[in-house]
C-alpha cells in the first residue's frame, strides 16, 4: 500500500486530535467545514489549524486517505519523532523508551503498531526490532539514518 506523504506538523495535528478522542469522521468533517470552534477545543494546531484545512483543500481524496489509511512523513527530526510517538501511542521518553542520541530504543509495541510506524517514518529513520535481554520482550529501536544511507521509501 502506498501512503500519502505529509509534513510532520500535519501528522502532529491529526494525532493530537486522535489522542483527545476525536474520531476520523469528526476530524474530516471539522476540517471540511473549517470548524475552528471545534478544532480550537484541542489547542491551536501546529502552527495553526489553517495548515490542516489547506491540506484538505489541496486534495480532499488524499486527505481522506491520510486520515483513514495512514501517511508517511516527509522529513522527521528526533524531537518531532518523540512528539509523534507521544500523541500516536501515548509513550514518553525515559518512561517508555530510552533516548540514545541518534536513536531511541526500548519501545514495546504490538506488531500492528510496529508496522504502522514503519510506514509512517520518514526515509531518514530506520526501524529495527530486537529481543531485550532483561525482560525477553521484543522491542523497537528507531535510528537516524546516515546521510549516504538514506533512501526514499
Amino acid at each position: 500500500m502506498s501512503f500519502v506523504s505529509i509534513a510532520i506538523n500535519n501528522a502532529i495535528m491529526i494525532e493530537s486530535l486522535r489522542s483527545a478522542g476525536v474520531e476520523n469522521i469528526q476530524l474530516i468533517d471539522a476540517v471540511k467545514e473549517e470548524n475552528f470552534e471545534f478544532l480550537n477545543q484541542y489547542g491551536n494546531g501546529f502552527p495553526n489549524w489553517e495548515t490542516l484545512i489547506n491540506l484538505y483543500k489541496n486534495n480532499e481524496e488524499n486527505f481522506n486517505k491520510i486520515v483513514n489509511d495512514g501517511y508517511q512523513i516527509k522529513f522527521l527530526t528526533k524531537g518531532s519523532l518523540m512528539t509523534l510517538l507521544r500523541y500516536k501511542f501515548g509513550i514518553e521518553v525515559e518512561k517508555d523508551y530510552e533516548d540514545m542520541g541518534t536513536a531511541i530504543q526500548g519501545i514495546y509495541l504490538s506488531e500492528e503498531a510496529i508496522n504502522l510506524i514503519k510506514h509512517t517514518l520518514a526515509a531518514n529513520w530506520n526501524l529495527s526490532t530486537y529481543v531485550d535481554e532483561k525482560d525477553g520482550l521484543k522491542k523497537v529501536r528507531i535510528e537516524l539514518v546516515k546521510g549516504s544511507e538514506a533512501v526514499t521509501k
